[in-house]
């Protein structure tokens, strides 16, 4: 960790002083964020805000320029030391560290000649070893968690996009993972849909799996987040209990304007 930073008891990934570039553009600067064990942490912002690109250096699907981001204490992506220019870690040393990290992207990445059940239960065999016995026995749990015990069988064109993005929730945590990031998963969704996956993921919650979610659904931020963290052009606005953003009046005026958008959308 870096000098003089310090994080809660509780933290399981630390972010500190976290940038990142795509040339002269700045997509992240300066970010400090601790994402505590058991609890919901909800990125909110406006559109361009830096939010799936945090989301993202957090396990390194982005190579974040600055700072760095550690998860139990152990830098990910980069190793550890002062060397100038940073060196990579090895190809095998990030999967190990992707594998405390399941990720649920906005679209649902699911392979359509494979069933709900085989989709599942593909990387527990390539990636966890397991035979494909055991691999189907933990896939058919996981689509249980998520409520589509029923549909195991299902090719993903029988399935509703709701369907499809539980089955891509119930992959993730088929792995055990430590943390889940969620990239907006229910922006792909027909708004019919959207409540069976929120559903799923209070459940997730309410069970004490570690979440990190960008999403623009203001209600589940308000009602289900332990603490929600508010981006503004890149920079980490605030990230506070969720009744400190949804009061009626909060006292930044990046937040406040943010809020209006949606109060006048009936969102909130």
């Amino acid at each position: 960790m870096t000098e003089n930073s310090s994080s809660p008891a509780n933290a399981l990934i630390t972010a500190r002083g976290l940038g990142k570039h795509y040339g002269t553009f700045q997509a992240l600067s300066g970010i400090d964020l601790d994402i505590l064990k058991s609890e919901v942490t909800c990125l909110i912002g406006p559109s361009g805000s830096g939010k799936s690109t945090l989301l993202r250096c957090l396990n390194f699907l982005e190579a974040y320029d600055e700072g760095e981001v550690r998860i139990d204490g152990q830098l990910v992506g980069w190793q550890d030391g002062k060397a100038s220019p940073r060196k990579p870690v090895s190809a095998t040393k990030l999967r190990e560290q992707r594998r405390q990290v399941g990720m649920v992207f906005q679209q649902f990445n699911l392979w359509p000649h494979m069933t709900a059940a085989q989709n599942v239960a593909e990387a527990l065999v390539q990636v966890k070893g397991l035979s494909k016995a055991e691999a189907r026995d933990k896939a058919i749990l996981a689509l249980a968690r998520v409520n589509l015990r029923d549909k195991a069988d299902n090719h993903p064109s029988a399935l509703s996009g709701g369907q499809q993005q539980r089955v891509a929730i119930a992959r993730a945590i088929a792995m055990e993972p430590r943390v889940v990031l969620f990239d907006e998963p229910t922006s792909a969704l027909d708004p019919e849909l959207v409540g069976e996956v929120l559903n799923v993921m209070r459940d997730l919650a309410a069970d004490g799996m570690t979440m990190v979610v960008v999403t623009h659904e203001m209600g589940f931020a308000a009602h289900v987040a332990n603490r929600v963290a508010f981006l503004d052009h890149g920079k980490l606005v605030a990230c506070v209990p969720p009744d400190e953003i949804f009061r009626q009046d909060p006292a930044d005026p990046r937040i406040r304007s943010f809020l209006q958008t949606y109060r006048e959308r009936n969102v909130v």
